[in-house]
């Protein structure tokens, strides 16, 4: 039997404000990336962390430690941590075609002054995605996307090819269960990789014999888990024959996924068949919702198109 690859990437997904105000998670994320960048440089053997995909996370925490910024740089340039490409995550029905594509662009910039943006067009949580995304990462370069939620049932492994309406297409790795499947910590190889073969057998059939399995080893304000590069060494000696382990980047799991046999799937992702998409989401905070559309509007339709006939 060949052992089955396991890919783990450590990371942690960040709300801004959520079910407490802005500045109590603020705290916590400090109190986060301050044991990360501790973690990282005193243990090369933890080889990488990804930082939820929007550079917000990284501005937010050097508001409060700006005296972090080179070490933050020093750690991207090395490729032990993952940033951006996002400025930050969007609900991408709340806000304009625009709107996305700035904070695509504005992310991507923000990401180059600390050794770049990853090359994936990470989605973990948006409640189902747009049609034109494929489009508007290919614009940007971006050949792969990671997705959950709006996922349809007639997607049938854990990979597939996601088509826009103007005939763009990316790579789209699935999340089946999720960005946390390794949210809750083992605290021994044996129970982790009985955390695995659980894993294999919930999600059945969408995980081909061949398929290497995404462990997410984080989620919500998440501190980092300490022992997770131990472990991994643990079950590559202890359960070798069974599963072949190692912790890197989003971008290391899909360099290695195989394509054959995906199917393609045209148009947006909004199916619940699978996650709860929150389509409620849009009767919240209304007003918030009216003014921030008309900030788009102005600035789209009037102020920028009159700069523009000005400077002329």
């Amino acid at each position: 039997m060949v052992a089955r690859r396991v890919d783990v990437v450590a990371h942690t997904h960040w709300d801004r404000e959520w079910y407490v105000a802005f500045q109590t998670l603020r705290a916590r994320l400090v109190e986060v990336i301050d044991e990360l960048l501790d973690r990282l440089e005193s243990n090369e053997r933890y080889r990488h962390f990804l930082l939820d995909g929007q550079m917000a996370v990284i501005d937010d925490y050097l508001e409060i430690r700006p005296q972090a910024g080179p070490r933050l740089a020093r750690l991207g340039r090395a490729g032990r941590l993952g940033m951006g490409p996002w400025y930050t995550l969007p609900d991408e029905f709340l806000v304009s075609g625009e709107t996305l594509v700035r904070n695509l662009e504005l992310g991507r910039a923000r990401a180059e002054r600390f050794g770049g943006a990853m090359a994936v067009g990470y989605l973990p949580d948006m409640f189902g995605h747009i049609a034109q995304m494929p489009q508007i990462l290919a614009q940007f370069g971006l050949t792969d996307a990671v997705v959950w939620r709006g996922v349809p049932a007639a997607i049938d492994a854990t990979g597939f090819w996601w088509r826009s309406p103007d005939g763009s297409t990316v790579r789209a790795s699935y999340l089946p269960t999720g960005y946390g499947n390794g949210a809750v910590a083992a605290t021994s190889a044996e129970a982790l990789v009985a955390q695995w073969r659980a894993w294999i057998d919930e999600v059945g059939p969408l995980l081909g014999s061949d398929d290497a399995v995404l462990w997410m080893n984080g989620a919500d304000h998440r501190v980092p888990q300490a022992d997770m590069a131990d472990l991994i060494d643990r079950i590559n000696a202890d359960y070798g024959h069974e599963f072949s382990a190692r912790m890197g980047s989003l971008t290391d799991h899909l360099r290695a996924t195989r394509t054959q046999g995906w199917s393609v799937w045209q148009g947006e992702l909004r199916s619940s068949a699978r996650a709860n998409v929150l389509m409620g989401v849009i009767s919240n905070r209304v007003d918030v919702k009216i003014a921030a559309a008309r900030a788009e509007r102005a600035l789209e339709t009037m102020a920028e198109p009159l700069a523009a006939l000005a400077l002329d």
